[in-house]
């Protein structure tokens, strides 16, 4: 039994602080992730301990970097020089690997058995013949880099120093940020196979590095490596203090919220900090100290009021505590660093009627006080927002994807980042929840007057001319959202949580994910793949089934936006497992990816793709009617 510390072999007595075993609510934040951490629990008065001892040396025991040439030297192992003698042929390596896309991969047989490639090989001279075909061949089976490594047998030395060896040779540039991405997931410890994929990040631009932070900070519980050194240097950048915004947040929030990983990212959280800069730290420094007043605030609101009715009395309770808080006068908002809020603005702060008692808050939008642009936050205490924020990153690269396809979906990702234990939301200015649309048309009878929205629509652009762009925008929303909440398995689509402003439609609200619907009393309220009521079809003229020429745009649109989506599965499959770590309730184990997997149909070909889809527009049309009784319900009783 040992223990090895940065390549040196642990000895002598240790004593190891055990875990409390997590209750239901505590496993909801951090399942599984004790047993992916080495952190003992620091709570020493009141832990459980193990002791035990090492054997104990007179001097240090380091593990080698690579083996000398002597040690390589092995009679029995000459069957992979000859392969690198002739450049006219790729090393005779087996077993292969292979893919339904991509050809077999040949540098699969570095396995026990075969001759340790050595700095002394042919192959060490980028100059050789047969290292311009090593070139070759990893372009082409670049794809297949994890699949292979992931057959490595890791304890066996020699051939892990042949590993090292290609990876060494490898192009970063030859790896797709995909490929990159994966092998930064926790099925590869190793640190020359991190290596390689941090080398591939540096060439991003900070857009791409921003697009992808949210994975990178949590596939990082290690304080120092390749990975957290490359995130903590492009956050310092000059040019890179939006990365840096976030990146704080980010690794605040688990520092917050993971107790399994809180030291680790601790380390990372100071480092960032003692080289920010005064002006960054300021910043810092009046965010947070909003963040802990509005916090104290929604705690004493949920004490104070802890049933959802009277919705009057508890607005002017709110309004009374946030005259006496210490809020910062200015302060930028976590969830976008371009916008400085001032003031608060009292009288427009309400108490929203949900069961967890979020703020609707408004501040003055500096530097100009007197705007008539207020500034909007919803603040919620004690939930866990990161799922929203997978579902918005997910969203804005999807759209992304879209855009290189010519494709504008008018996607709304409205800003939202935990603080830790509590959550701060964008509020999309002009908007209204489908609910209240139809509460003008009838009260909750609404929810089955198919005309509804079609008419509050029609009274924010009264001229024609304009109305036909309202709903030629409002076609492509729908068609995105349909398509994107789809692939997500996204649950609990009451019409709460879907918004319509005067030309968009957009949803909110992601705590259901991945095929997990939601249910009262044992009943599952949801039974269409995604949202497409008959309410719906009204605005695009498809009305008794007859057919029309919105309608038929948007099917088109979906079926492009889905197949595009399909070509980046391999993306949206990665950025996923890249969250394994971070225990979400929805997102814990690899058997969570597969429903994200079967949405996608992989394994089908380009027809029936797009026919499996089509048939799931054909669901929601045959059962939109489910959809309105679940609505009415829901406006009757309320539920949540």
């Amino acid at each position: 039994y040992g223990q090895i510390h940065r390549s040196v072999l642990s000895q002598g007595s240790h004593t190891l602080h055990m875990w409390a075993y997590p209750s239901l609510e505590e496993e909801a934040i951090t399942y599984q992730a004790d047993k992916l951490s080495s952190a003992t629990n620091p709570d020493v008065a009141n832990s459980m301990a193990v002791s035990f001892f090492l054997d104990r040396y007179s001097f240090p025991v380091v593990l080698p970097n690579s083996f000398s040439s002597s040690e390589s030297s092995d009679p029995t192992t000459s069957s992979l020089s000859s392969s690198f003698d002739s450049p006219l042929s790729p090393p005779s390596f087996s077993p292969t690997l292979s893919s339904p896309d991509s050809p077999s991969l040949p540098l699969q047989g570095l396995s026990v058995g075969m001759r340790p490639i050595r700095s002394s090989s042919p192959l060490a001279s980028t100059k050789t013949p047969c290292m311009k075909r090593f070139r070759e061949e990893s372009i082409r089976y670049a794809s297949n880099l994890p699949q292979y490594l992931s057959n490595v047998d890791w304890m066996n030395r020699r051939v892990v120093d042949d590993v090292h060896w290609l990876l060494g040779n490898w192009d970063p540039a030859e790896l797709d940020i995909t490929v990159a991405l994966e092998l930064l997931s926790i099925d590869f410890a190793d640190e020359m196979v991190r290596r390689l994929a941090v080398k591939r990040l540096e060439s991003l631009s900070n857009d791409d590095v921003l697009r992808y932070l949210l994975q990178l900070v949590q596939v990082e519980p290690y304080h120092d490596s390749f990975l957290a050194r490359f995130l903590i240097q492009r956050a310092l950048r000059l040019q890179s203090k939006r990365i840096g915004h976030f990146f704080f947040w980010y690794v605040r929030s688990e520092v917050a919220g993971c107790p399994y990983f809180r030291q680790r990212m601790a380390v990372i959280l100071e480092a960032y900090l003692l080289g920010c800069g005064q002006a960054m730290l300021n910043s810092f420094t009046q965010q947070v100290k909003a963040v802990v007043a509005l916090e104290e605030v929604a705690i004493k609101i949920k004490k104070l009021f802890p049933d959802r009715n009277d919705s009057a009395p508890i607005s002017l309770k709110l309004q009374e505590l946030l005259r006496n808080c210490s809020l910062p006068d200015e302060f930028l908002l976590p969830f976008d660093p371009r916008v400085k809020a001032g003031r608060i603005l009292i009288d427009k702060c309400k108490v929203m009627a949900s069961k967890k008692k979020p703020l609707w808050l408004e501040f003055s939008h500096m530097p100009s006080p007197s705007s008539t642009t207020s500034v909007g936050i919803i603040f919620k205490e004690g939930d866990d927002l990161r799922q929203d924020m997978l579902v918005i990153q997910t969203l804005v690269v999807m759209d992304s994807i879209w855009q290189e396809k010519s494709l504008d979906l008018n996607l709304i990702p409205y800003g939202c980042i935990s603080t830790g234990h509590n959550i701060m939301i964008e509020i999309v200015r002009n908007a209204a929840t489908i609910a209240a649309v139809q509460r003008t048309h009838r009260g909750t009878a609404g929810a089955f007057r198919n005309d509804a929205l079609f008419e509050w629509l029609k009274s924010k652009c009264p001229l024609q001319e304009i109305h036909y762009k309202t709903v030629e925008r409002f076609v492509k929303s729908c068609a995105g959202y349909c398509v994107a909440t789809y692939v997500l398995g996204i649950g609990d689509r009451h019409n709460d949580n879907i918004m319509v402003t005067d030309q968009n439609l957009f949803h909110i609200d992601f705590g259901h994910i991945l095929g997990n619907r939601k249910h009262f009393l044992g009943v599952n309220r949801e039974r269409v793949p995604f949202v497409l009521t008959p309410d719906f079809l009204y605005v695009m003229g498809r009305i008794k089934g007859r057919n029309s020429l919105c309608f038929s745009g948007f099917r088109d649109t979906c079926t492009q936006a889905y197949l595009s989506l399909r070509s980046h599965s391999r993306l949206l499959v990665t950025l996923f497992s890249l969250m394994l770590l971070t225990g979400m309730s929805q997102l814990g184990a690899a058997e969570d990816i597969r429903y994200l997997q079967e949405a996608l149909q992989e394994e089908q070909n380009e027809v029936e793709a797009t026919e499996h889809f089509l048939q799931q527009i054909s669901v929601c049309e045959q059962k939109g009617w489910t959809v309105q009784a679940n609505w009415w319900f829901h406006m009757v009783a309320g539920i949540k």
